[in-house]
């Protein structure tokens, strides 16, 4: 990393020039007006034709509905030379950790390629209720990385942006809001990957397209149509909205990304989802190994799954008690998230 500057992540793309393009683009446009845009769901040509990475392989099934993802997980935009590595990953927040509590780690010579290999529908379906987001991979980057969460622990305590660390120059998080998990492998994207939407971006215009969902919905920077910079309070709970895109003229269901607060990222999909087939093995989100838990616990992998329940993030405190064990020993077997 060296000495360029960390981006504050608080007024990134949030000037005053955008406030005035904002109060003038209000009296033709609103986020709310966008609900009565014609809206076609088919994003396949859009898929295809996208300006994926170099090493991106992107596989369009007709038959299926689907496109297929692959990648070596490194992203094809730089980098910061050098990243804090906590060395208890456990142990969060990290924001007030000393220098001492990190690993300085090399890029050059920590990043691990993932073999990312992702199938998602080219036909998604706007549902009424929400599915909420897990750790590890909830989308692919046009890029060659993946999207993850803002969140650093399954109960949603601590957000990776605001946990933002800098000791001599060396960051928790890169400019692209980007870094690997603890072991160099899957890099992935916390905020507004910058280094893709500034690339792509074209003043006083909507963002361009960043990325796919597993619910198959576009995800976009924080500029709406006319330049307006959107804020949580624009979206709904999903940080969604329908309304024309560069991409989708005639309108879409898309997520943005945001700058102002938490959540800067997919709290939850609006589409429907097959969450465990789009999060598995080199997604930095495979399930955790229930049984070498449950007999870490002294218990039965049923019972620990079973308390677990489905919810995400699951209830501890509820399934520590169901199980006869302390919250803090529960959370102590469950494998650290790594992020």
């Amino acid at each position: 990393m060296g000495d360029q500057k960390i981006m504050s992540r608080k007024t990134l793309y949030g000037t005053a020039a955008a406030s005035v393009v904002l109060a003038a683009a209000s009296l033709i446009y609103s986020p709310s007006s966008a609900q009565n845009v014609k809206q076609s769901n088919d994003t396949a040509a859009v898929v295809e034709a996208a300006n994926w990475a170099g090493h991106v392989t992107i596989t369009v099934d007709a038959d299926a509905k689907t496109f297929r993802f692959q990648s070596n997980g490194i992203p094809d935009h730089g980098f910061a030379e050098q990243y804090l590595i906590p060395s208890d990953p456990n142990d969060q927040p990290f924001a007030d950790k000393p220098l001492e509590f990190f690993d300085v780690q090399n890029s050059a010579d920590y990043f691990k390629e993932t073999e990312i290999d992702a199938t998602i529908t080219t036909q998604p379906v706007y549902s009424d209720t929400s599915t909420n987001t897990s750790l590890g991979r909830i989308g692919v980057a046009l890029s060659g990385a993946q999207i993850f969460n803002d969140y650093e622990n399954p109960d949603r305590s601590v957000v990776a942006i605001d946990d933002q660390v800098v000791h001599d120059h060396v960051a928790f998080l890169d400019n692209c809001n980007g870094h690997t998990l603890v072991d160099g492998t899957n890099y992935h994207y916390h905020g507004i990957p910058v280094c893709i939407a500034e690339a792509a971006a074209q003043a006083g215009q909507h963002s361009r397209m960043i990325g796919v969902l597993a619910d198959g919905f576009p995800v976009y920077g924080n500029n709406d149509v006319g330049g307006i910079v959107v804020v949580n309070d624009d979206l709904d709970a999903c940080s969604g909205h329908s309304g024309p895109t560069p991409e989708f003229p005639e309108g879409i269901y898309h997520y943005h990304l945001t700058a102002d607060e938490a959540p800067y990222m997919i709290d939850c999909y609006h589409g429907e989802v097959d969450v465990a087939a789009n999060n598995g093995p080199g997604g930095g989100g495979a399930a955790p190994d229930f049984a070498a838990v449950a007999d870490q616990l002294g218990i039965t992998e049923a019972e620990l799954v079973g308390a677990l329940g489905d919810t995400r993030p699951p209830d501890f405190a509820a399934a520590a008690q169901a199980l006869g064990v302390s919250e803090g020993d529960l959370r102590a077997a469950m494998p650290a998230p790594g992020q």
